[in-house]
């Protein structure tokens, strides 16, 4: 179990790989950026200095998604969260099949 300094949990996340949102229209895109940035902040309404390692645990209903599929909810999550992110030192991804399309982030 990692023990973290702070947990934030997102729920009802859009499932969308990144497959999919490349090939999107930049105005899709853009909708989807929205929304997730509108979802964190509901969840964690702080800016954080960087320095930090980071958990990202992802569940989605159905087929779960290659790691490597949520690196948009990532790179998206720690922009807002971190407005100088260029210290954060480590970036771990899990992706499990879960009951719920949600994302757990962990600050370490």
């Amino acid at each position: 179990m990692i023990k973290s300094k702070l947990t934030i949990e997102i729920n009802d996340i859009e499932k969308l790989s990144f497959n999919v949102y490349n090939n999107l229209h930049w105005t899709k895109q853009k909708e989807f950026k929205d929304k997730l940035g509108w979802q964190v902040k509901s969840a964690f309404n702080k800016k954080l200095e960087s320095g930090y390692s980071l958990y990202f645990e992802f569940e989605f209903v159905g087929k779960k998604l290659d790691t490597i599929n949520v690196v948009h909810y990532v790179k998206r999550i720690e922009d807002i969260i971190f407005p100088q992110d260029n210290e954060n030192k480590t970036i771990c991804i899990n992706v499990n099949q879960g009951n719920r399309n949600k994302v757990k982030l962990m600050v370490i």
